[in-house]
């Protein structure tokens, strides 16, 4: 890189005989020489805008200095200006670069660069590098060069933590591998945290604990000096002389029970290894996270483990706690009213009632402390008195308050306040007193945040804001993960919140519930942000949760669906709420997050738009979730979910298949071709088969020999081994293995309603279970649908042009579930609420029937040279250009519509829902509708039946 050292020696030189340091007439000169330096013809053809404009909260433009997207976002300030004083522009600036929001973000005063990696590190520089050291120190702006580097840095606490809680953690483990009680590893680790961390913030003496285990040549001194230290540090006043000479009274609860252990030679390393740390690099808010994900492992996995990052935990802090609070701060007139939000702060009460180790708490207490600053800069506008030399000290630990399952967990959150508490005294340069920590004893609970131990609802700490991340868990596996006893027992406490809601809606309904109203007398309480399953905003989660809230309440901002950082392969929702429906108490605009379309191989990208109201789906369009079930629609059932084998052994390879059919030519007649969603999509060969003894009787089975002897070797042993192993603690054969032992080859769920159905029809609809956009095909009715197909009941072209067409399309995305960033076809909330055309023209039906065939006549051709199937073909409509397939639908489209009688300009959802309510009235009043399928006064509907479908294979 001697090429770039010299160029960046030529921009320094350049700088010292052109640049003054003038932020407004010199910063885009400066930046494009430095763009220059780094080998590109200049900012703006390296692809960077300078001045790029910001929506402001509340209205209004900011412009960014320089915005180069996906790369870095550059705010210049003048010459000699402090840049922690401009972090908060900074990072306010970035939250609204979407999409293609920049990796980094750097602060420059013409001498400085101050880099920042929001995603991992938000409140301090990954690195600092002067304009002098730039030619032998460009590693922390690797990414601006036109060969971009891995950029190297200097101060990456991340890594830093990691490799501190490793080590930590594999003390606790060995401790408790050679015996030691779980509580008393667990205080000897904690305290000796508390410990590593005090001599490096200054609460200690420099290196005095360090020094301390230097002296420990012996088990015996371990114990003695050791937990001599831990006594001191639980003795009020300052230790007057002797070993622990200087050692100050720090109290919090931590040190109520010094542990005293005789530490192995090992031990005692790792201990002094840990000590090496710089530990005020240490970042407490992702510590606790990635120290718990190592306890208890057989192998170290701190470097795996996952943390939520400050970013998105702040997307629920912002707007929940620092937005209110800065409006009202910004706002104050006098310095009266500055003076009571003073006041109104020494009684502001956090509450996180899923808390873990106290990321989301650490983080709020930070952000409040902050608050606290800005308003005693705001006094001093008023006040003869510096604002400076005001005593701090209304925020302080003990307006948090936290409650966990996990013991362990609710202790390291205790730590983490209580360094939070030294740390901010650091980062503003305050008056207040380190010592003695606060006891947080009474502040965080340990328990189920649902039920108390006497099967009442557990009490929850009084709270003006509640935050968190509450446990992610889908109705599905409450029973399995915590038991059916539990489980029921929660369901009869909280009979609001549905049956199949997640498990975090019980915290969603419970929070808002728990919370004041927020009143004009005090605006910046009764407000709450929770992350959730996606499942949130859908079916009977948001029923149970949003839908309750939004009765009475208004959420604020949101984010419809992420990857959470907290968690491997894991989406979420996130609400941000305020229990008022008062519009002079809430934001004019409503911000809403949703996934941005693909660019480049950024995997997942969000972006954000401004919009008038957020409903209860978490979406800003019509309140599609109130639509009702349409008895047309489910009386007949035509929308049907594929059967679900319940084990592999049902599902045969041709060699199987032939081999049962040899020994058994009968057999062949319970056998059948078997397609799964990836078969659909891809147009993969139907080589598999299933076995289906159908609804026969045990008897009746036996009858197909070859096909009975396959399922008794290959299946029985198995639903019988389950069945025991699954037995309750009394010895009972628990329901539904029971069941399925008791109809051991039969299928878990055949489906025998809807095979009733499709077997008279010569093909039926189907689509994929889980998908971006249902695509939908023909299938032989001689094809068996696995659990990921979804199938439709009908033979028909009209049909097949009303389900592939944008009103389902668009109605099937509002109303589905979620999977990761895929959608799942939900009968019940989809099929059964979707309204058909009710009066199309004979003509409209064959122009929506002619437009079908069309689209499957152009797939059919195209996937004769495309390969990769339906899939492929599909995701060709997200590219520019002119696309056959695209004009296809289109025209569907508009065939469609026409029948509706909808118009193009108007919002297709919110007609939709109109036309669901007026059949829904109709029906309710006994009149004639028309359901889906064919409609009756078509006259000749065979002429709308043809035969290109899958087909059974050769």
């Amino acid at each position: 890189m001697a090429e770039a050292a010299d160029a960046l020696s030529d921009f320094v030189t350049w700088c010292a005989a052109h640049i003054c340091g003038d932020e407004k007439g010199e910063a885009q000169l400066f930046l494009n020489q430095l763009f220059r330096a780094c080998g590109h013809a200049g900012l703006k053809e390296a692809g960077a805008t300078c001045e790029e404009r910001i929506k402001k909260d509340g209205g209004g433009t900011a412009f960014a200095d320089l915005v180069w997207k996906p790369v870095v976002l550059i705010e210049m300030k003048k010459r000699g200006a402090d840049l922690s004083k401009h972090y908060r522009q900074a990072f306010d600036y970035w939250t609204r670069l979407v999409p293609g929001r920049p990796r980094y973000v750097v602060l420059c005063n013409f001498d400085e660069f101050w880099v920042y990696d929001f995603e991992t590190q938000m409140d301090t520089p990954v690195d600092r590098v002067t304009l002098a050291d730039l030619p032998h120190r460009h590693g922390p702006l690797a990414f601006l060069f036109q060969k971009p580097r891995t950029p190297v840095f200097g101060n990456d606490q991340e890594k830093v933590t990691r490799q501190a809680a490793d080590l930590l953690a594999e003390l606790f483990n060995a401790l408790v591998t050679r015996g030691i009680p779980r509580d008393t590893a667990q205080r000897f680790t904690l305290q000796s945290l508390m410990c590593l961390f005090a001599e490096d913030i200054g609460l200690l003496e420099k290196y005095f604990f360090a020094r301390l285990l230097d002296d420990c040549d012996t088990p015996a001194k371990r114990y003695d000096l050791i937990g001599g230290l831990f006594s001191e540090m639980n003795t009020p006043g300052k230790t007057a002389g002797g070993r622990f000479k200087g050692v100050d009274y720090f109290n919090g609860g931590l040190f109520a029970q010094p542990a005293r252990l005789e530490l192995t030679d090992d031990e005692l390393d790792l201990l002094k290894n840990a000590a090496r740390f710089d530990w005020s690099l240490v970042r407490p808010e992702i510590f606790g996270t990635i120290f718990e994900h190592s306890l208890g492992a057989e192998q170290r996995h701190a470097y795996g483990a996952h943390f939520t990052s400050p970013a998105d935990i702040m997307k629920i802090i912002g707007p929940t706690i620092v937005e209110p609070w800065r409006e009202q701060i910004e706002g104050a007139k006098t310095l009266k009213r500055l003076e009571e939000l003073l006041a109104r702060l020494e009684n502001f009460r956090v509450l996180d009632p899923a808390c873990g180790s106290g990321n989301f708490l650490y983080i709020a207490y930070r952000e409040l402390k902050r608050l606290e600053a800005r308003i005693y800069e705001r006094i001093g506008e008023f006040a003869s008195r510096n604002a400076a030399q005001r005593p701090f000290g209304f925020v302080t630990a003990r307006n948090f308050f936290g409650m966990d399952i996990q013991p362990f967990a609710v202790e390291l959150a205790k730590v983490t306040m209580m360094l939070a508490h030294k740390l901010a005294i650091d980062e503003l340069h305050v008056t207040e007193n380190a010592l003695p920590l606060d006891n947080l004893d009474a502040n965080f609970l340990i328990g189920d945040a649902l039920i108390a131990p006497d099967g009442r609802r557990a009490p929850w700490p009084h709270a003006d804001v509640i935050i968190g991340n509450p446990p992610f868990l889908g109705a599905k596996r409450l029973k399995p993960e915590h038991g059916a006893d539990y489980v029921n027992a929660v369901r009869r406490l909280y009979p609001e919140v549905p049956g199949m809601a997640d498990y975090c809606v019980y915290w969603f309904r419970r929070a808002h519930d728990h919370l004041p109203t927020c009143a004009a007398a005090d605006p910046v309480a009764g407000r709450a942000g929770l992350v959730g399953t996606q499942n949130i905003r859908n079916n009977a989660s948001r029923v149970g949760g949003l839908d309750a809230i939004c009765a009475d309440g208004t959420v604020i901002e949101a984010v419809d669906n992420q990857p959470w950082s907290g968690e491997a392969n894991v989406h979420v929702s996130i609400a941000n709420w305020a229990k008022t429906q008062n519009a002079a108490l809430l934001p004019k605009t409503r911000r809403l997050w949703f996934k941005a379309a693909q660019r480049g191989a950024k995997d997942f990208d969000l972006d954000c738009r401004e919009v008038a109201r957020i409903n209860s789906a978490l979406a800003d369009g019509a309140e599609v979730g109130a639509a009702a079930a349409l008895a047309c629609n489910t009386k007949p059932q035509r929308c049907f979910n594929g059967q679900m084998l319940g084990h592999q052994g049902f599902l045969l390879t041709p060699a199987q298949r032939a081999a049962i059919v040899a020994r058994d030519p009968r057999s062949a007649e319970i056998i059948h071709p078997y397609l799964n969603g990836v078969d659909a999509l891809t147009g993969a060969t139907l080589d598999r088969h299933v076995l289906d003894f159908e609804q026969r009787d045990a008897l009746q089975a036996a009858a197909y020999s070859g096909a009975y002897e396959w399922v008794k070797a290959n299946i029985l042993p198995d639903r019988e081994r389950k069945a025991e192993e699954g037995k309750s603690a009394d010895g009972k054969m628990r329901s539904h293995h029971k069941a399925f032992l008791a109809r051991w080859w039969q299928l878990s769920f055949g489906r025998p309603e809807m095979l009733s159905v499709i077997k008279p029809l010569p093909r039926y609809l189907c689509c994929a279970y889980v998908t971006k956009r249902p695509i939908f095909i023909f299938a032989a009715s001689s094809i068996r649908p696995s659990n990921l197909i979804q199938v439709f009941a009908f033979a028909d072209d009209y049909s097949f042009g009303l389900l592939q067409s944008a009103p389902h399309w668009q109605w099937f995305v509002a109303k589905c579930g979620k999977l990761k960033s895929d959608f799942r076809y939900s009968a019940e909330s989809v099929f059964d609420t979707f309204p058909w055309p009710q009066a199309p023209s004979v003509a409209q039906i064959n122009a929506i029937a002619a437009a079908g065939r069309e689209i499957r006549r152009i797939r059919a051709e195209a996937l004769e040279t495309v390969s990769g199937g339906l899939r492929v073909l599909y995701r060709t409509l997200d590219l520019p250009g002119r696309n056959p397939l695209r004009d296809a639908h289109a025209a569907l489209d508009r065939a469609v519509l026409a029948a509706y009688g909808f118009s193009a300009k108007a919002d297709l959802l919110q007609q939709l829902l109109d036309l669901n309510r007026i059949v829904a009235a109709r029906i309710a009043a006994g009149e004639t509708v028309t359901p889906p399928g064919v409609p009756a006064r078509h006259p000749a509907p065979a002429r709308l039946l043809t035969d290109d479908c899958l087909g059974a294979p050769a």
